[in-house]
């Protein structure tokens, strides 16, 4: 855990610093969201805006948990919360970046079987990793559409275990997410 919170710092300290420079580019408000939280039954709105090396974004989120990701499949989970993140991009506005982000959601789970469920709420930090792709033109500022694949690898500060007619659901401590969002540049 102190590897991790070295690394967030780090990662900070390096956005922050980048801030503090002078910016080449214009600074832009971005929205966003991630078409696979749709189709996961649930949503995603992201609002983002950049300052030439560093972009920050706040959003909301929510998906229905997919078979393959659950850890006892006779448990159904639904995902809910917001978060933040601060990514430093190697290339102004596009290209691969390195960013932090802080989440607090809440999980419903209960057996498929049943109508009880319970919540469990948590903090979740993450490394993340990823590319952007700008559709507009350079000399527009990449005004228009994006699209940007990315990773995380998160830890959930405190996961539940619940247990419900002899069956137990365990979030797992460590998880990684992957995903794309598809977003416009203002």
């Amino acid at each position: 855990m102190k590897t991790i919170v070295k690394i967030l710092l780090l990662t900070l300290g390096t956005c922050f610093n980048s801030i503090a420079q002078k910016q080449p580019s214009a600074n832009r408000f971005e929205l966003e969201a991630d078409p696979i939280a749709y189709i996961l039954n649930g949503y995603s709105f992201h609002v983002g805006y950049t300052l030439g090396h560093v972009r920050f974004d706040a959003g909301v989120f929510g998906i229905k948990q997919p078979k393959f990701a659950l850890e006892n499949e006779q448990f159904s989970v639904k995902s809910s919360g917001f978060g933040i993140k601060a990514d430093y991009l190697f290339r102004a506005n596009k290209g691969f970046f390195l960013g932090l982000q802080s989440d607090y959601g809440t999980d419903r789970m209960g057996l498929k079987n049943t109508a009880v469920r319970q919540e469990a709420e948590s903090i979740m930090l993450g490394l993340r990793t990823g590319y952007r792709f700008m559709f507009g033109k350079k000399e527009n500022q990449y005004k228009g559409l994006y699209l940007v694949p990315w990773v995380a690898l998160i830890n959930t500060l405190d996961p539940a275990d619940i247990m419900e007619n002899d069956q137990r659901y365990e979030q797992k401590k460590w998880s990684l997410f992957p995903t794309v969002h598809l977003g416009y540049r203002f």
